[in-house]
């Protein structure tokens, strides 16, 4: 599997992009479950504590919003809290996968409309010089065709004169 550490939030390339690094993961995934148990941070931090982790509500809230990297140990002290194990934590809730499709469908979608902009923009500078063209000829045309009456004025003049002249 591809780094999940080289996503950006603008450009995600694949639905694990969109998920952000693991520290997201884990961030969304603790959060959750604090709130589901009703939780505040402080209580959670003080959990922590209590397991020999040295955590404060700004330690919850910077690992909830993926502000801070995850040590494994203190993944170890989070499952004990939670009751849970490890790789519980690890786990992205189907929402958040269904989320990071769409994410990535819709940066796909918007790379392939930039192309599609550009290719437009490219057509219509070629439209431009096309038109460009078109009308130079097509002074040069009324030109040439003026001169051409006039030639033909011209010579019907000259045909003229020398048929008087006769």
């Amino acid at each position: 599997m591809k780094d999940q550490t080289q996503s950006t939030e603008d450009d995600p390339r694949s639905a694990w992009d969109a998920l952000g690094s693991l520290e997201h993961v884990v961030g969304r995934r603790v959060k959750a479950l604090r709130m589901a148990r009703g939780w505040s941070q402080q209580e959670l931090a003080t959990r922590m504590t209590d397991q020999g982790y040295s955590w404060r509500q700004t330690t919850v809230a910077k690992t909830e919003g993926a502000d801070r990297p995850i040590r494994v140990n203190e993944m170890l002290g989070l499952a004990r809290a939670f009751g849970l194990q490890i790789a519980d934590l690890l786990t992205v809730p189907i929402d958040d996968v269904d989320v990071a499709n769409a994410a990535a469908l819709v940066a796909d979608m918007a790379a392939a409309a930039a192309v599609a902009r550009q290719r437009v923009d490219e057509y219509e500078r070629a439209l431009d010089k096309a038109r460009a063209e078109e009308a130079r000829i097509t002074t040069e045309l009324e030109e040439r065709r003026a001169e051409y009456r006039r030639a033909v004025a011209t010579a019907e003049e000259r045909k003229a004169r020398e048929a008087d002249g006769e």
